[in-house]
């Protein structure tokens, strides 16, 4: 088992309706698991994300106002990775590269009362793609990882989350 937390960076810049959306920064908590005792291993994981999206709505007065306000959109994230020791088994020092798919559940999107935005707007399950590397020195783990999203993240929009995430944690 290994517990960990982390922050996030996301790549969305999407429109919604009138709403242009800019999912930004935010931190993820949970676990993963090494299955296997060889070179190769398997690692699913569950984590709870909770990332910082930028909302902006132009509307139409006499000085054009640009309205903006921040949410946050929470999802449960549930990655199946390949995992392959690069430096072997054993020692002080351990390097790792893994790579899968993630399914995501959205489980909550704060809503704000000047925008019409809601959990209803999104799609609840999304699927991205994701690769990432990890060292491991003693019993702390520290990872990189990238998600390339895809499927759509909102209903009417094209817009796909690619998410950089880093994390550190504790191995056992």
């Amino acid at each position: 088992m290994n517990p960990k937390v982390g922050v996030n960076l996301s790549a969305l810049d999407t429109k919604i309706q009138d709403i242009d959306a800019e999912a930004r920064a935010g931190w993820n908590a949970g676990f993963d698991l090494r299955v296997g005792k060889g070179v190769v291993f398997l690692n699913p994981g569950l984590h709870y994300y909770s990332v910082t999206a930028r909302l902006f709505k132009e509307i139409d007065s006499p000085d054009d106002v640009d309205l903006s306000e921040e949410t946050t959109i929470q999802s449960v994230r549930m990655p199946v990775n390949i995992g392959l020791k690069l430096t072997g088994k054993g020692g002080l020092i351990g390097l790792h590269a893994k790579g899968g798919i993630v399914p995501a559940y959205v489980i909550n999107v704060k809503e704000r009362p000047s925008f019409d935005l809601d959990i209803d707007d999104m799609n609840r399950l999304t699927w991205g793609a994701n690769v990432g590397l990890g060292l491991d020195v003693l019993f702390f783990t520290v990872d990189v990882n990238y998600e390339i999203g895809l499927s759509k993240f909102f209903k009417d929009s094209e817009g796909r989350n690619n998410m950089l995430s880093a994390s550190v944690g504790i191995k056992f």
